[in-house]
């Protein structure tokens, strides 16, 4: 059965004056799928993340996203047609209630879920998938750091997505919290939503990614199944080393 592309990053590049974060990286997303985004600190995977996003232009190359152009889109435009993200750090309406931090993003929900979902239906559907319904009530900057990541991603639920960015959300949380929230992550593709799922947890990466994407200093240096980047020697030597490559 031939996969449909939801997501296609062509050459993409970024620089910050002299400085190149990102450098012709391409790489493609089907739907449904789990795409694990791994790479040693400074790699340049939330600088990718704020391109896809549109926080901020790509330099040059495209992103193409259910055979639409993100060029130049702000994002909310970004969101309404589907892709979201989430950040390293819950970023929650303070002094709001779990329920209000969550009925916001439903209001930037995906335009063809505007007529089949109210935003209330939006909210109460990404609150009991996020597993917050005896939290609705509760001010969500009093809630553990573990319930704290989970709303930021019923957030980004809320907004009816065809594509999920999430940035480090398992930073922090202990392994329980961790276990939960990656089980809400496998959940999401029987759900037909694609996501992108970046984490210096690389063991959780590989668990849960269909395909693997490795960047090191704005380059792609490589992509495929869990199993055969786990073995390439570039990616040993950019996690161990060189000399521990040569010996594996």
């Amino acid at each position: 059965m031939e996969q449909t592309k939801l997501l296609d990053v062509r050459d993409v590049s970024k620089a910050f004056g002299g400085i190149k974060a990102l450098s012709g990286i391409s790489f493609h997303l089907y739907e449904g799928e789990v795409l694990g985004l791994i790479g040693p600190n400074g790699a340049g995977k939330s600088t990718l993340f704020n391109v896809i996003s549109g926080l901020m232009p790509a330099t040059s190359g495209e992103i193409v996203l259910s055979g639409r152009s993100l060029t130049g889109l702000r994002p909310d435009q970004v969101s309404e047609l589907g892709a979201v993200r989430t950040f390293q750090s819950a970023s929650l309406l303070i002094g709001m209630s779990v329920w209000d931090n969550v009925h916001v993003a439903s209001l930037f929900r995906s335009k063809w879920h505007r007529t089949s979902e109210t935003a209330a239906d939006c909210t109460a559907r990404a609150i009991a998938y996020a597993g917050l319904q005896d939290r609705v009530h509760s001010v969500a900057e009093t809630l553990t750091m573990g319930e704290q990541k989970r709303v930021e991603i019923a957030r980004a639920l809320a907004s009816s997505p065809r594509l999920l960015m999430t940035d480090e959300i398992l930073a922090g949380l202990n392994a329980a919290d961790s276990e939960s929230i990656l089980q809400m992550v496998l959940g999401l593709k029987g759900d037909g939503i694609s996501v992108i799922f970046v984490e210096h947890d690389v063991r959780s990466v590989m668990r849960v990614s269909d395909r693997v994407v490795v960047i090191a200093q704005g380059k792609k240096l490589a992509e495929g199944k869990p199993e055969e980047v786990a073995r390439a020697p570039e990616v040993i030597e950019v996690y161990l080393g060189g000399r521990y490559a040569q010996h594996h």
